[in-house]
């Protein structure tokens, strides 16, 4: 009869804990998908912060018009559209000489790549 009784006893121990786990299974999914949205709100306010401070240490890096750069960055962004050399130029404080206007104009529209690369393209691919 003891015996009997422990295993109906376990028997309805199951039953209450499998309806718990279940019950336990329902919150932790809820929860995920609450918090996972708030994750990804919390990353994207996060990695646009990012592409601002990116973009103003390119700025300021080449002594750039932030506001006529971010325009240029916009078009290509927009167009796919590689912008030429005297686009870059109009965004300069300081037009360069002849002599360094080809490395420099290469060299900003190469960092304007990659910040796409890893600000556009990074967080869609």
């Amino acid at each position: 009869m003891k015996i009997k009784c422990t295993i109906i006893l376990l028997f309805i121990s199951i039953q209450i804990l499998s309806s718990q786990i279940s019950a336990v299974k329902d919150q932790v999914e809820e929860s995920y998908e609450y918090y996972e949205d708030a994750i990804q709100d919390e990353f994207e306010k996060y990695w646009q912060q990012e592409k601002i401070l990116a973009l103003a240490k390119l700025c300021e890096e080449e002594g750039l018009d932030k506001k006529q750069f971010n325009a240029l960055l916009e078009s290509y962004i927009y167009s796919g559209q590689e912008p030429i050399r005297n686009e870059v130029f109009k965004c300069l404080d300081n037009r360069p000489s002849i002599l360094k206007a080809r490395e420099i104009g290469e060299r900003i529209i190469s960092k304007m790549k990659e910040f796409v690369q890893v600000f556009v393209e990074g967080m869609t691919g």
